[in-house]
């Protein structure tokens, strides 16, 4: 990552405060999710003990794992207007919650946590690809409905805006 006092400032810190986190200092919880976003850590990484070297299958999370209300807020948002863009009017998270989990995977590990016009055309296409995917193995069945309409077989045909 370099010095020290570079890593501070990508972490948006004071080199003092990191210094005093790298001396044992406990941090919160925000600290610690904003080190996994920048550094592209897992969820939750911070709160496991690592060993050097070979990984220990011992190891426990302090905490449990939490999600982040910014991020799921604009998973939503994100998922809302990607599913616009599709021309996708009827899908209900509340019977499938793959996409939502999708959307926030997705800007986890790109470390936003707002929905911009970059993200909202890479993660249309992505989500698209995935839904054909689904939806081509079911087209085999015979159960699918495409890219357009109804984001899961399991729901009914979309309702399309003339």
């Amino acid at each position: 990552m370099g010095t020290q006092k570079a890593v501070a400032i990508r972490l948006d810190m004071s080199p003092s405060y990191l210094n005093q986190l790298l001396g044992g200092k406990k941090m919160g919880d925000d600290v610690a999710r904003k080190i996994e976003r920048l550094s592209s850590l897992a969820h939750g990484w911070m709160d496991v003990a690592h060993e050097r070297g070979a990984e220990s299958s011992s190891n426990q999370s302090s905490q449990p794992l939490r999600i982040d209300p910014e991020i799921i807020a604009s998973a939503l948002r994100l998922l809302r207007l990607t599913f616009s863009n599709l021309d996708i009017y009827d899908f209900d998270n509340e019977l499938d919650g793959t996409p939502l989990a999708y959307a926030y995977e997705y800007l986890y590990r790109r470390g936003e946590v707002t929905v911009t016009p970059d993200n909202l055309i890479d993660f249309s296409k992505a989500l698209a690809d995935r839904l054909r995917e689904k939806n081509g193995n079911a087209e085999e069945e015979g159960t699918g409905t495409g890219v357009h309409g109804s984001a899961s077989g399991n729901h009914r045909a979309a309702r399309r805006k003339a």
